[in-house]
């Protein structure tokens, strides 16, 4: 605890401040699911992550960044808090926002027994509650996992399928 004393006049004032860092707050919203999952190396082969390796050691990391500096300051970020192989979800909050969640392996397995598809076809969804670090605007760290609910209702996706001719 840091005290301050400051004299002003015939007053002694005295305040009285705590350095402690930001609490991680909590976060609640329903598994997401998109057609693209770009926000790690975590389950892909290891020929794509030698890949990128092969690249960023013959370009360097600023050649990579001209090239595509989002997706690279990102993929940077992720390699300082060593999370580049980590698995990851997305959650979409009561307000419409969605996040890119990193976890643990051991936070994340829970999660894997439930389908996309049974998901839909029982008309349910996964409702989670997270003790999160915010990383960026949309990207969080899940601290540790409060709950895991198997809840009825629609399970959210981004769009729909992929089209060439959509992008012509």
């Amino acid at each position: 605890m840091m005290r301050i004393l400051i004299l002003l006049g015939s007053f002694l004032l005295l305040f009285g401040c705590e350095s402690r860092p930001d609490k991680t707050p909590n976060l609640e919203g329903d598994l997401y699911y998109t057609a693209f999952r770009l926000g790690s190396f975590y389950d892909q082969p290891d020929s794509l992550y030698n890949h990128y390796i092969k690249l960023k050691d013959s370009l360097g990391m600023g050649q990579l960044k001209k090239e595509d500096p989002v997706l690279m300051t990102k993929i940077e970020l992720l390699e300082k808090r060593e999370l580049i192989k980590s698995p990851y979800i997305y959650l979409k909050t009561d307000s419409d926002s969605t996040f890119i969640v990193y976890m643990s392996k051991e936070d994340y397995e829970p999660i894997t027994q439930y389908t996309h598809q049974d998901l839909i076809d029982n008309h349910q969804k996964i409702r989670l509650k997270l003790d999160t670090e915010k990383l960026t605007d949309k990207l969080l760290l899940c601290k540790s996992v409060i709950s895991i609910k198997l809840v009825d209702g629609e399970t959210q996706q981004r769009g729909g399928k992929f089209l060439i001719e959509d992008y012509r």
